[in-house]
């Protein structure tokens, strides 16, 4: 289990308050923690860690329940009707057309990963397919601009990890070298996930892997729970997620609870 150095802990501890997450990262990268521990600090990682350790500051634009109040009420609704078949930006144009206001692609894709809103489609590039450039040559003048920073055969880059050593996601997961070639998922392997099929076997299709205490480092298989997108958003929804794990513990039950009695409602409807 991979832990931020106490020092940096203690300086969190003592800098959250007052601060939003922009104004602590900001701060935070002049202190010289990255280059003193091989750190890296983004917005999204200082926002993970603030839930980890159970620091608040106490600016405003926060909401209890979840929800964000950008959005319009309907909107769920609206998406869910019109998702399937649809790729993330075409459903965007239409959410921003309907409500009239700024939705983008990633918003979209975000929105439907939070409410498990499912198109139907596969992007991946299809095996067999052939890119529109195969076995096309570059242009004299295309090759004299990209030649100076082409990577040459051979080259092992600055930034190159060994297989078995460690790094963290831009979210903040932390992830494992386990060989060289392949994909980057390939490559790499998210620990949590890995530790919790060591003890259970494969993560079923439409689970997921969450931390007890929210500290995504702390990948011991006691801290460790699987479930569902909704019950993962009900645990968030209603505020449920706690540092202390026995409590957290109680708040999926509770999730679980609410899930199952709104899909009976559900069924009852249909």
């Amino acid at each position: 289990m991979w832990k931020w150095p106490v020092e940096v802990v203690d300086w969190m501890r003592e800098n959250t308050a007052g601060r939003t997450t922009k104004e602590l990262t900001l701060l935070i990268n002049q202190q010289g923690f990255d280059k003193k521990y091989g750190m890296v600090f983004t917005e999204s990682i200082i926002k993970g860690a603030k839930s980890r350790y159970g620091f608040k500051s106490g600016t405003p634009g926060g909401n209890p329940k979840g929800y964000s109040a950008k959005y319009p009420a309907g909107m769920e609704d609206y998406i869910r009707s019109i998702a399937r078949g649809k790729e993330a930006g075409e459903i965007a144009r239409a959410v921003s057309e309907h409500f009239g206001i700024e939705f983008s692609t990633a918003q979209c894709r975000a929105y439907k990963k939070n409410h498990d809103i499912a198109s139907g489609l596969d992007c991946r590039f299809q095996k067999g397919n052939e890119p529109v450039n195969k076995g096309k040559k570059m242009s004299p003048e295309q090759y004299e601009k990209c030649k100076a920073t082409m990577f040459h055969k051979g080259n092992v880059p600055a930034n190159h990890m060994e297989v078995g050593e460690y790094t963290h996601t831009t979210d903040g997961y932390l992830v494992r070298k386990v060989q060289e070639h392949g994909t980057q998922r390939e490559r790499f392997e998210f620990v949590h996930r890995a530790v919790w099929e060591k003890h259970n076997g494969p993560i079923p299709e439409g689970k997921m892997v969450s931390f007890l205490d929210g500290n995504k480092d702390n990948c011991e298989i006691e801290n460790l729970v699987l479930m569902d997108n909704r019950e993962n958003l009900e645990l968030n929804r209603s505020s449920l997620r706690f540092s202390d794990a026995e409590f957290t513990k109680v708040g999926v039950t509770v999730a679980r609870m609410k899930v199952a009695a709104r899909r009976k409602r559900e069924e009852v409807k249909d």
